[in-house]
């Protein structure tokens, strides 16, 4: 039998030491870095900039994000500039861990994935979680589902559009192109968006001849690179003009997206899921 008084002056332990531990929070706020642009607009989308002592020299949104002390590249990070910024939480993905040598013990290692869709609302869930602000990561969450809902909701009953995602090739030809494959947060926004990819196989990022864009006849093609931004529209499609036994091509449905977040998986998926939609709704032609 347990003492009424013992088990009331229990649970008065128990919340003095959680009153504690929340004015410790409040007295030593966190220092976090954050190894991703997409990780980035996550803790400022929560609203936790003021936490963020890093990022890397690819985080530039929101605009504000520019202030922050920067720590490398994606996967060039400055260790030692990392450890002078003594931060208590570090956001990163399964690609960077192995790189924090005794970071791993200094500080809390948040890794979350980034491939899938899924992947990123839940890395939003465990961000929320290590920054204290649960809260609003459900209603993020909840937002971004909600605007996908509505754009899958808006091409219901329409026949999906065979598309390519070209993520990468040489600037001045068309050798050396990657596409994104199926294991990507893009397809599964394509898939809601009302397309589907023209590639079927298994690689997650193939590298592929102009021979096989042939091959696969894609009825729109998007070229996503952030590396076009001083290449007019007209040089681009110009390299695509003898193809026109391409049905994309023959059809003027290649699409030209110079804005690097496409490439990011963050709050501004669903945007992305909206602008693919309205692509495919409009029959918008990319000569622009």
């Amino acid at each position: 039998m347990i003492c009424s008084k013992c088990s009331c002056g229990w649970i008065d332990k128990v919340c003095l030491f959680i009153f504690f531990l929340i004015a410790a929070e409040l007295a030593f706020p966190q220092r976090v870095v954050s190894l991703a642009p997409g990780l980035t607009e996550i803790v400022f989308a929560l609203g936790k900039e003021d936490a963020l002592v890093g990022v890397t020299k690819f985080c530039d949104y929101p605009p504000a994000a520019a202030n922050i002390k920067k720590i490398g590249g994606f996967l060039d990070v400055n260790i030692e500039a990392l450890i002078s910024l003594d931060p208590d939480t570090i956001l990163m993905y399964p690609e960077h861990y192995d790189k924090m040598g005794p970071l791993k013990k200094q500080a809390r290692m948040v890794v979350v994935r980034h491939s899938r869709l899924a992947d990123l609302l839940q890395s939003i869930i465990d961000i929320g979680r290590a920054l204290n602000a649960e809260v609003e990561a459900d209603k993020l969450v909840s937002s971004i589902r909600t605007k996908l809902h509505s754009v899958s909701d808006q091409v219901k009953g329409m026949r999906k559009i065979r598309t390519i995602f070209i993520a990468g090739r040489n600037i001045a030809e068309l050798k050396n192109m990657y596409i994104i494959g199926k294991n990507d947060f893009i397809n599964d926004l394509l898939e809601i968006s009302g397309g589907t990819n023209a590639y079927e196989g298994g690689i997650n990022y193939p590298s592929i001849s102009i021979e096989s864009v042939i091959f696969l006849n894609p009825e729109f093609i998007f070229e996503i690179s952030a590396h076009y931004q001083g290449i007019s529209a007209d040089k681009i499609f110009d390299l695509w003009k003898p193809y026109d036994m391409i049905r994309a091509v023959a059809k003027k449905q290649i699409k030209i997206i110079k804005n690097s977040f496409w490439l990011r998986p963050g709050p501004r998926v669903g945007l992305i899921a909206e602008e693919l939609a309205g692509f495919f709704q409009s029959g918008e032609l990319a000569a622009h």
